[in-house]
């Protein structure tokens, strides 16, 4: 094994769809700002028609396509979830936390999808945190001035280093 691979980077998806009271109503996220509105443009051209977020291989050459055209991973997984959340939501069947479960369920796999594309050096943990812990890690990560993702990488990086010392 190289070292690369020993090292890799380890990415944590941080879904922001914290668990909520079984009570509360169903809402789509809205995208984070930061996709210029061609961005935006693109990101809704490059979806198939049908049910695209059904098939893996439509979803990898939709990424790729946006990808060539410059956008970054996190603006395609913002808004690619943005663009899922309402099939589930209009799906009367689902209830509120299921909806909640399958959107999570979609962030976590299109963040897979979106970095698996990118190196086969890099490893994702889909881990769920709850919101205390979330409110935390962002507290910590904005003093920081670094991503919540990047603060969570580094923790754990430093966290093992520290075991391996040991």
């Amino acid at each position: 094994m190289t070292r690369r691979a020993l090292v890799g980077a380890a990415m944590v998806t941080l879904v922001a769809i914290a668990p909520v009271a079984a009570s509360a109503a169903f809402e789509c996220p809205v995208p984070a700002p930061g996709a210029a509105p061609a961005q935006s443009q693109a990101i809704k051209a490059a979806l198939p028609a049908g049910d695209a977020f059904a098939d893996l291989t439509k979803l990898n050459a939709a990424v790729a396509s946006l990808r060539s055209q410059g956008i970054g991973n996190a603006i395609i997984i913002d808004n690619l979830i943005a663009a899922y959340c309402p099939t589930v939501a209009d799906n009367a069947a689902l209830t509120e936390a299921q909806k909640r479960e399958a959107v999570r369920r979609f962030a976590g796999q299109i963040t897979r999808t979106v970095y698996g594309l990118e190196s086969e050096d890099a490893v994702i943990l889909d881990v769920p945190f709850p919101p205390n812990v979330i409110a935390a890690i962002n507290a910590r990560a904005a003093a920081a001035k670094i991503s919540p993702e990047a603060w969570v990488a580094k923790a754990i990086a430093r966290d093992v280093k520290v075991r391996k010392r040991r």
